[in-house]
């Protein structure tokens, strides 16, 4: 057994379950996602995650170098932008408008292939043909039709 769960089962034995719950609780503690608590975040993986964040690397890479979870980052990183250290996050919708904004101008700049366009506005294909879709353009062959 690992980390307290010889203690869990020796206080679970001598005292009972409640008991046993109440001592695992004083032993835990979990950050959840939205507790204003810095206990968890050294200094160092606090400047690691605000340079990560300034260098446009995705939350899943953030996550996986740390050691943190994607909750604990997101977390995080309102506390930052409520200190003004780090710069507010651009809602998804806002994010949207600007790829639709993009595609436009691409494709009247005369661009068509789907993959040159989704890399172009930093989406997937997939979303790519959402866009054309809900422009009213039709794709063929991976490739817009004007």
């Amino acid at each position: 057994m690992t980390n307290y769960a010889t203690g869990f089962c020796i206080v679970e034995r001598t005292k009972g379950f409640d008991e046993a719950c109440s001592w695992m609780q004083k032993k835990l503690k979990p950050e959840i996602a939205g507790v204003e608590s810095d206990c968890f975040w050294s200094e160092i993986k606090t400047k690691a995650l605000v340079t990560m964040l300034n260098n446009g690397y995705e939350i899943n890479e953030i996550s996986a170098t740390l050691g943190k979870t994607r909750q604990q980052i997101y977390a995080k990183r309102r506390l930052l932008a409520r200190d003004g250290i780090l710069d507010k996050p651009v809602p998804p919708s806002e994010i949207k408008n600007l790829r639709k904004g993009k595609f436009i101008l691409l494709v009247e700049q005369g661009e068509s292939d789907v993959r040159v366009i989704a890399d172009e506005i930093g989406c997937s294909g997939t979303a790519v043909y959402g866009y054309a879709k809900e422009m009213g353009y039709e794709i063929k062959s991976g490739r817009v039709m004007i």
